[in-house]
């Protein structure tokens, strides 16, 4: 089994990902929300690039739709939610379409459409996603950073998911991005907030109060939902 990782959303390239198993990362917050939003009952969860997608989206889409996202972690004029998790909560969310533009997840996506196979992963569905990628020959875990650059909640997520893979098999070959995220994670395994709250992009939303989705997103194994793309959208892989 070989392991690789990609960086950032914008260093995805065909090539790294066609024909192979993908698994984007964006704990905080794009694929945290996604995860929740299937686990409590949508029936979809559509990712576009921009806020104008999605308002043309939701006017061909038949189907009770909800808006959500954000742009620089904040929420979009017009849209329904922001990019919470906590926000999508069944009474919210149940039975219908989710359609999701932000910064750096919904990019990350779209980048690896190329894929054998997609899904999206965060530490809320570590577990899951560890024994569903165990069984793979080829795997890309794409971290989605912020704009560009590097972030630790996605790296340590990352090498979570590494770690919990190994532990199920042995044969793994890890790229040296894998190799540096698996060590970062083991060394801070036994205090993973305490260090992941040195993160720029965690001290963003802490000063604009999401202390409690930041609390939420470095849950572990919360679920067992995994989302997977179907060619036209993000399912949970129970009903696939």
């Amino acid at each position: 089994m070989k392991i690789e990782v990609v960086a950032t959303a914008q260093q995805v390239v065909e090539e790294q990902v066609e024909g192979k198993t993908v698994v984007v990362i964006d704990v905080l917050r794009a694929t945290s929300v996604m995860v929740t939003a299937l686990c409590n009952g949508a029936s979809r969860v559509i990712p576009v690039l921009s806020p104008e997608e999605a308002f043309e989206l939701s006017n061909e889409i038949e189907e009770d739709i909800i808006l959500g996202g954000e742009r620089h972690a904040e929420p979009i004029e017009g849209f329904d939610y922001g990019n919470s998790p906590l926000s999508y909560t069944p009474d919210v969310i149940e039975g219908k379409v989710l359609i999701m533009t932000t910064t750096n997840g919904t990019l990350a996506i779209k980048n690896a459409l190329a894929a054998k196979e997609l899904m999206v992963a965060s530490f809320i569905n570590d577990k899951a996603i560890a024994q569903y990628l165990s069984a793979k020959e080829e795997v890309v875990i794409v971290c989605s950073g912020n704009n560009g650059l590097y972030t630790l909640e996605d790296a340590l997520c990352a090498g979570r998911i590494i770690t919990l893979i190994k532990q199920l098999e042995r044969n793994v070959h890890l790229c040296d991005l894998a190799l540096s995220l698996e060590q970062l994670y083991f060394l801070n395994s036994d205090h993973l907030l305490e260090f992941a709250v040195k993160g720029h992009h965690y001290n963003v939303l802490k000063k604009k109060g999401y202390e409690k989705d930041l609390q939420y997103c470095f849950r572990s194994g919360v679920t067992d939902v995994i989302p997977m793309w179907d060619g036209n959208a993000l399912k949970n892989n129970s009903r696939l």
